[in-house]
């Protein structure tokens, strides 16, 4: 067993935190005092997902997006306040990992998101603050083949069917990152899949011929952290359990 603070500098190194800009305040954002015997893993840092947590037992919670982000002023009210205060009562730490998680070339968002659609030549693309945030690879499946492998794993498939069906090379950035379609026409990749779908996407995909798939910021984000689920059950001995608390966006 091992304390918030152990488990916290492990990922710490492990996700490069330090080393990435990001205006979320990566790490450990709440801390707890015991050891910890069960870690819960969630995509966002909501009351709904620290309630759950704690009824599936968990005294720490690995999460994408945290509680605090660097563009917002610091006050504890309203929800922010009922969160931490939520957090404080329950003895519930809370560690937060954002870029760190989406770019990491094995367990991030994009990195897993490749891998389950078994890209080959996989590369990195589209620079982040220094550094390359998605995934650009090479495939042998039609849009429908690709399709029915993201139904599969629950992602959702709303398509802007306008580039070949027999796709070649694919493009990946998970969360909210539609207007970086440019990036992937640039590349001239026969289809963009990414999370969030946005109104001029539309005519910028039809008029440059590519496939793009919105696959909703939730579903394909929940890859990073079960990803590090397997490795901090290994690493510490713990408990671990997905708690998914899905959006309709």
């Amino acid at each position: 067993m091992a304390t918030a603070i152990e488990i916290a500098e492990f990922l710490d190194q492990e996700l490069d935190i330090n080393g990435i800009e990001d205006n979320s305040s990566n790490g450990l954002q709440v801390e707890n005092t015991g050891e910890i015997k069960k870690i819960g893993f969630a995509v966002d840092a909501c009351l709904e997902t620290f309630q759950q947590a704690v009824e599936a037992g968990c005294q720490m919670l690995i999460v994408h997006h945290g509680l605090f982000w660097s563009f917002n002023k610091f006050y504890l009210i309203g929800s922010d306040y009922k969160k931490v205060k939520f957090a404080l009562e329950n003895n519930l730490a809370v560690y937060v990992a954002h870029l760190p998680l989406d770019l990491h070339p094995q367990y991030g968002n994009n990195a897993q998101l490749a891998k389950l659609l078994n890209l080959q030549k996989v590369e990195p693309f589209l620079k982040e603050k220094g550094k390359y945030l998605g995934w650009l690879g090479e495939t042998s499946f039609t849009l429908k083949e690709i399709k029915k492998v993201l139904e599969k794993n629950k992602i959702q498939t709303l398509t802007l069917p306008f580039g070949k069906d027999k796709v070649k090379k694919v493009a990946i950035v998970s969360g909210g990152a539609a207007a970086d379609v440019t990036e992937a026409i640039a590349k001239k990749a026969d289809l963009y899949i990414t999370g969030e779908p946005m109104h001029h996407v539309y005519h910028q995909a039809k008029e440059a011929d590519i496939n793009v798939i919105f696959g909703g910021h939730y579903e394909t984000e929940v890859w990073g952290v079960k990803a590090l689920m397997p490795v901090l059950k290994a690493q510490f001995k713990v408990k671990v359990e997905f708690i998914d608390v899905p959006t309709l966006i």
